[in-house]
């Protein structure tokens, strides 16, 4: 009767992985163990079923612990999911003493655990009862033991063969997925942003904002000027040695792995067209000038994301727990940082995902679905495009004109400057104070004090409490000899800011 019940528990394991689509986990034909999930409406079922004689409950309890200490070790893979497990054993008889109880001791806390006894006493009666608890209603297989032991024996022999090569189909098709092509243009955009960064420095400094705009960073008053290839070229450019470490490290890993799944050219196009949304998305939220590979590296995340979406089991098996994890983890920081460019990072996320839909999986060909992404991409690009327009106002323009004449003044490019800051005064926005003083600075380092004279009263005239200013003043009045003026304007500064030691020994010098 042994081959009879070999052909029962195979035959049985045939039918719910090639007719109620379980998938096998794990095959032990040795040992006649075979383990089988399926993913019902975010609730995994997972069978294990076994051929073995139990004579003593003992035995069957010791069974159930090494099962639980399988689930253990395994429970990476069923992590966040809703789990039922069915052990099934297939055998002649029942153990000798009462058994049924151990119904009622649960493998895990967080697993709800039922016991099917197969012996041929109740082998049918029990295999309907587990087929209504799955939910296969009425798609009971025909497992009668009516077959001579020759024909049990060639079916167990196929069956085996089947179930294995099965096994072997379905590890080849998983692994199929990561390798469909190789990163050949990851490891291009490498070189080439570690080349630009070294131009960069070369010709500047690439935490230089006046260098970055001058070779292509995304600066929204020269976009809306009509530069929209500053969304291309920005892509390119890091500002600072971190930045690009970091980011270049991210592409390294993201980008192997997203080239390896969609191949070169959707690689190309979901990068590209990700780096594009992201570009554009930081134009229309973001005034400041940015630059850097961020907004098509989260495109690269939102690639995999799309890779999830199909491929729901394999993805929350390999990266997916760790690669929600890390987009959540920088997502925070972004917020956290001002200075991070969330509008590139949610945008070419976003964008990612988008392109991906429209580039699509390889061998997978749905052209609705990716004809209808590609249109929700471009209204998409048409709005941000908009809206970007709309908020490129004065404001934002002259506080970058701040920043780089400050910068300017800094590298002792003071006429530059002036002549900037000149231009900026033109639409100063709410940044006419800060104009004028960084402008008087540039005068005063060039020996033209009655225009820093001017630039500083009329600074004050604006700002009352600009206590720099009055600082500066009280240099310059005291430089022209006019000891009254100076002294005032030596003493507001002191007053405005009482813990600045510069401002206080000035006054103080007044006063001896």
């Amino acid at each position: 009767m042994f081959i009879k019940q070999e052909y029962f528990f195979w035959k049985l394991a045939h039918d719910l992985v090639s007719h109620q689509d379980f998938e096998i986990l794990h095959v032990n034909v040795d040992n006649s163990e075979v383990w089988l999930e399926k993913d019902k409406g975010g609730k995994v079922q997972v069978i294990r079923l076994f051929h073995g004689q139990f004579n003593w409950r003992n035995q069957l309890i010791r069974d159930l612990e090494r099962v639980k200490l399988q689930m253990k070790q395994n429970k990476r893979l069923f992590r966040g999911k809703r789990l039922s497990l069915y052990c099934l054993y297939i055998s002649e008889y029942p153990p000798v003493d009462e058994w049924e109880n151990v119904k009622q001791n649960e493998l895990t806390n967080h697993t709800q655990t039922a016991i099917h006894y197969l012996d041929d006493d109740h082998k049918m009666d029990r295999v309907n009862a587990l087929y209504e608890e799955l939910g296969l209603g009425m798609q009971v297989p025909d497992l009668s033991l009516e077959i001579n032991e020759h024909e049990a024996e060639v079916q167990v022999h196929y069956m085996k063969q089947l179930t294995a090569a099965n096994q072997r189909k379905k590890k080849r098709e998983g692994e199929a997925l990561f390798t469909f092509g190789k990163p050949i243009l990851t490891y291009v955009l490498l070189a080439l942003n570690v080349l630009v960064y070294l131009f960069i420095e070369y010709k500047g400094s690439s935490t230089s904002i006046t260098t970055l705009i001058e070779y292509g960073a995304k600066y929204n008053p020269a976009i809306v000027d009509g530069e929209w290839w500053r969304i291309l070229s920005s892509m390119f450019l890091h500002i600072g040695t971190l930045h690009l470490l970091m980011n270049m490290l991210a592409l390294y890993y993201l980008g192997t792995a997203v080239e390896r799944i969609y191949g070169t050219l959707r690689f190309t196009s979901i990068y590209f067209l990700a780096g594009i949304f992201g570009g554009l998305a930081s134009f229309m939220l973001n005034p400041q000038v940015a630059a850097g590979a961020s907004g098509a590296i989260f495109g690269l995340f939102g690639a995999l994301l799309y890779f999830g979406v199909h491929y729901k089991r394999l993805f929350f098996r390999t990266m997916g727990y760790n690669l929600i994890f890390v987009i959540g983890i920088n997502l925070a920081f972004g917020i956290l940082v001002p200075q991070v460019d969330n509008g590139a990072h949610m945008g070419g996320l976003l964008g990612g995902f988008i392109a991906s839909a429209i580039c699509n999986l390889p061998k997978k060909k749905q052209w609705g679905f990716q004809s209808l992404a590609a249109v929700a991409y471009t209204l998409a690009i048409v709005v941000m495009i908009f809206l970007g327009i709309q908020q490129t106002d004065e404001e934002s323009y002259a506080l970058i004109q701040v920043q780089q004449s400050q910068e300017l003044n800094e590298q002792q490019n003071f006429q530059k400057a002036i002549d900037l800051t000149n231009e900026a005064l033109d639409k100063p926005g709410d940044f006419e104070a800060e104009l004028l003083f960084n402008r008087s600075y540039a005068y005063t380092q060039t020996g033209q004090l009655n225009q820093a004279q001017k630039d500083l009263e009329q600074v004050i005239e604006l700002d009352p409490e600009f206590a720099e200013a009055h600082y500066n003043l009280a240099l310059i009045y005291r430089q022209m000899g006019k000891i009254d003026k100076s002294g005032r304007h030596a003493d507001e500064a002191a007053r405005l800011k009482p813990d600045n030691e510069q401002f206080q020994e000035l006054n103080q010098s007044f006063n001896q």
